[in-house]
């Protein structure tokens, strides 16, 4: 068999000859000087080869070492340099030579607290290297946030060397953090004038003009200028590409890109920006490419994530495009557009509960701008939430409304205005635009105005456009159920589920409406249906616990589905808040306390889960820490008067008065037209006999309010509470011609009258109200409970039922029938005590009428365990557990009632019926 045989070509020879040399045993001390050369040269990787020979050579020569630890950082492998020169020090190689190189790669290395502890007390001989060392540890001082050690290590390094370029530099740092931008940019422009080629102070420059002064054409020149000094120089070029890319200059950016392709073509960064052309070329497919194997290379990098995030939002994979934006805001809270992305993300889903979830942390913003309220609108608009939509357009447009960007905003400005015009430009914009931009705000502008035939053409056209989306169909359904077409809204419901089966918005409404009709185990069903085609429903999940609670589901059952919505996406706040306000609503402070404190370590930057945080605390009985919370909730929330109004309770609670009214003054300096400060201070007021303060709110509400009820309702209301019924009685009526249809300022005019002892003047007015407002049931119930009150019982049946025939499900008119008929003996209490424990199971008050009820006809067994199931749900109510002995007493169980009423009598003062106790004790 012949042997193959391989030439090599003299190239390779030449090669193979030049290898074999190279491992033969070149000196030393000549590899040495050239590694020194090419680290002139800032040729990282041609040093370390040389190193790397002379080190076979001789692995302890000191200064091969120092030389390769210095080419590794100069390579950016800062950790393997720390390796190496910590051997060249071992080795005694000259620390003024080692030491500077050492702090810095520790101080690249993120070792701060390490670079401080070992080199903050050693002095070095050499100027220069004592200069470099003091500079480097100014650094990594400013970093662990010790500006003090930071200005004295500063000093110390200008005294070695006055004019030190990197101290200087980093003085200017110091000024620029300190608020001295413009004596920071001085620093710099002086160094610039000793070093025209120090690329660190032109990048801090462009740094300064960029994010200091605003100032984008200044920074660029500077950031071009350090490019000049130092061609390879990332930062800036990364800065410069982030600027044009801002401001949609992508010819620009592409040749920007070509110039960083040219000297690090291979470098991570100059893929990133290459993958931001490529997705503004809408190359998505090489755009893709690029952000994969940067994913492969730093899979943890926020910024990797939201571009990762925005190619995949582009191709329409918005599963991986949410994954991927959230995954990113996890790592970096404050990165504002994947935050925005992925609001649009859940929008082009339908999932706008999500939505408002993500959008949150920027309403919460001193000054959220108009964008952020528009997506804010499209959400409750998309969820059906109608007049939140509403508020947020107009908002968008208030803060926006010259924008001739906006034809948008404009038109709906117009609107507001009462400039009918807005109307018509709203449709045009709808009629030309392929986008649903315009079509949202007109089906608002329309619905605000009960212009539904005008909104549900408007619907048609949304329809149209985006006939696989249920957002038309929910909205159609939602119109229905203003206009009482229940039948035609639950029709319109089911089409946005057939279009998307986890639609929840169409989920929930159904839900509602099944829990209105008394259909508890449809809301039931219709929820778990929900939960089955998204089992990580947040909405679905909370409300599934809601339903279940309200059927009287065990606590530990309630407690462990909310458990398992926390589980399922602990980046959530809205479930851990539910889960504490549900353990505060059933006085389980304890338990609201932990979940509490769990959802704050989770998620320490959420402000509503340390708002939740200090409720539970106060809760609790720990009034400093709810202090605490509640102040720090201020720091992070100035221009809300949300922690100062929580403050103010807190200091209520305690006595301190004083100190409540000065928080509601401070919450309503930062918004003066917050209505819930301005009633707090109302009443607070009262409670402190400044009444003529609490008028002066109340008419700056008016002012504020002109055409609607609450500031003459407040004002109104101070006057009665001083028993002056004649001037209470005077604003009621000013407030009634501002506000025609007020059914508070009527029922108050009403209260006003029987207290002053004017029947005939009350029962007129009463007479002229119903006669005016035929649909007014609110008005109804009141007269109901009135006519109840003073003991004229057939007149408020009458009333009670005339709100049935407004409201055939008005579950609490039911009851208050139920009893008026049991108690005059009339047949047919308990069908209506029973069907208003349908439409509100599980309420004491109403199981407790039924009860009562089926005592009228003599049913006793039934009468004691409906009685027993009202004191389960409200174990602590010593009303119930009385009308249970009662109902014992007439059952013949002495015994039983003994029992309760035993109990009742050890309570003392505490149960102001003991009269009734030891009267009742007596029969049996």
């Amino acid at each position: 068999m012949k042997r193959l045989t391989r030439t090599l070509t003299p190239a390779l020879l030449a090669i193979a000859a030049a290898a074999l040399t190279a491992c033969g045993g070149d000196d030393p001390a000549k590899l040495i000087t050239s590694a020194k050369e090419f680290l002139a040269k800032e040729d990282a990787k041609a040093a370390i080869i040389q190193v790397k020979t002379a080190l076979q050579e001789d692995p302890n020569n000191a200064e091969a070492r120092f030389l390769h630890g210095k080419a590794l950082l100069l390579g950016g492998d800062p950790a393997a340099a720390t390796i190496e020169l910590r051997k060249a020090l071992e080795l005694r190689h000259p620390d003024d030579v080692v030491i500077p190189e050492l702090a810095r790669a520790l101080f690249i290395e993120g070792q701060h607290q390490q670079l401080s502890e070992q080199f903050g007390k050693t002095v070095l001989s050499d100027p220069l290297a004592e200069a470099d060392l003091k500079a480097t540890l100014a650094l990594s001082y400013g970093s662990l946030g010790r500006r003090d050690l930071a200005q004295r290590a500063l000093e110390a390094s200008l005294s070695a060397v006055p004019d030190f370029g990197p101290a200087k530099i980093f003085e200017a740092r110091l000024q620029a953090d300190g608020g001295d931008l413009d004596g920071a940019l001085a620093t710099v422009a002086r160094q610039l004038e000793r070093e025209p080629q120090n690329h660190e102070a032109w990048q801090l420059k462009g740094d300064l003009l960029n994010h200091g002064k605003r100032d984008p054409e200044g920074a660029l020149a500077a950031y071009r200028q350090a490019i000049a000094a130092k061609p390879n120089l990332v930062p800036a070029h990364g800065a410069i590409l982030t600027l044009l890319l801002a401001r949609q200059d992508v010819a620009a950016a592409r040749d920007q890109l070509a110039q960083l392709q040219k000297v690090l073509p291979n470098h991570p960064q100059t893929a990133f920006f290459a993958g931001n052309i490529a997705l503004l070329d809408k190359d998505l497919e090489k755009a893709r490419e690029i952000t994969q194997s940067l994913l492969r290379l730093a899979p943890e990098n926020p910024r990797v994530l939201q571009l990762a995030g925005a190619v995949e939002f582009e191709l329409r994979s918005y599963l991986q495009a949410e994954a991927f934006l959230g995954k990113a805001l996890q790592m970096s809270p404050g990165l504002d557009p994947s935050r925005r992305l992925l609001v649009l993300t859940y929008l082009r889903v339908s999932e706008p509960a999500k939505a408002l979830s993500v959008l949150q942390p920027l309403l919460e913003r001193p000054n959220p701008g108009s964008q952020v309220y528009m997506l804010k609108a499209q959400a409750h608009l998309q969820a059906g939430d109608l007049d939140d939509a509403v508020a947020a357009f107009s908002q968008a447009a208030k803060l926006d409304p010259d924008d001739t960007r906006s034809h948008t905003a404009l038109a709906l400005h117009k609107v507001l205005r009462g400039n009918e015009s807005g109307l018509a430009d709203l449709r045009n914009l709808a009629a030309k635009d392929d986008t649903i931009t315009a079509d949202l705000p007109l089906i608002s502008a329309l619905l605000k105005k009960k212009d539904f035939a005008g909104a549900m053409k408007a619907i048609d056209a949304l329809e149209a456009k985006t006939p696989d989306k249920p957002t038309a169909a929910n909205l159609r359904a939602r119109v229905l159920l203003a206009q009482g077409n229940k039948a035609g809204a639950r029709q319109s419901f089911e089409a946005a589920l057939k279009l998307q089966p986890n639609f929840y918005p169409a989920t929930s409404a159904l839900a509602q409406m099944a829990l209105q009709d008394g259909q508890p185990e449809e809301a039931k069903r219709r929820l778990d249906d929900a939960l089955k085609a998204d089992p990580r429903n947040m909405g679905a999940l909370m409300a599934a616990a809601r339903v279940k609670a309200g059927m009287g589901a065990p606590r530990e059952e309630i407690v462990a589905m909310f458990t398992a919505a926390i589980q399922s996406n602990s980046t959530d706040a809205a479930p851990r808040l539910a889960l504490v306000n549900y353990h505060l609503a059933n006085q389980q402070a304890t338990a609201a306390l932990s979940v509490a404190q769990a959802a704050v370590a989770a998620l320490p930057n959420n402000t509503d889960v340390l708002e939740a945080l200090g409720r539970a605390q106060a809760a609790s009985g720990d009034r400093n820490q709810a202090e605490a919370s509640f102040n720090r909730l201020a720091s992070l929330r100035p221009q809300s008067a949300l922690p100062l109004l929580r403050l103010s309770d807190l200091h209520w609670a305690a006595g301190q008065r004083e100190a409540a009214v000065q928080s509601l003054k401070r919450a309503l300096a930062i918004e003066p037209e917050n209505l819930a400060v301005q009633r707090a201070l109302v009443d607070a007021y009262l409670a402190t006999d400044q009444a003529a303060t609490a008028v002066a709110v109340a008419r700056e509400v008016q002012k504020q309010r002109p055409k609607q009820d609450v500031g003459f309702a407040l004002e109104g209301g101070i006057e009665a509470s001083q028993k002056r019924w004649d001037r209470a009685l005077e604003i009621y009526a000013r407030g009634m011609q501002a506000a025609p249809g007020s059914t508070d300022l009527a029922t108050r005019m009403h209260v006003a009258l029987l207290a002053s002892e004017q029947q005939a003047a009350a029962d007129k007015h009463a007479a002229t109200w119903v006669r005016e407002h035929p649909q007014d049931a609110g008005f109804q119930f009141y007269l109901g409970d009135s006519a109840l009150a003073r003991r004229r019982l057939a007149e408020a049946e009458v009333h009670y039922r005339n709100v049935l025939k407004l409201q055939p499900d008005n579950a609490l008119a039911l009851n208050n029938v139920a009893w008026l008929m049991a108690t005059a003996k009339k047949p047919g209490a308990v069908d209506l005590a029973r069907k208003a424990t349908t439409l509100l199971p599980h309420r004491p008050v109403i199981l407790d009428t039924l009860a009562f009820a089926l005592a009228a006809e003599s049913r006793m067994p039934e009468a004691v365990q409906v009685m027993q199931q009202a004191l389960a749900l409200d174990k602590g109510n010593p009303h119930l557990r009385f009308n249970l002995a009662k109902l014992h007493a007439q059952a013949g169980d002495a015994a039983a009632a003994r029992t309760e009423l035993d109990s009742l009598a050890a309570l003392g003062d505490k149960f102001p019926r003991q009269a009734e106790v030891a009267a009742l004790l007596k029969t049996l």
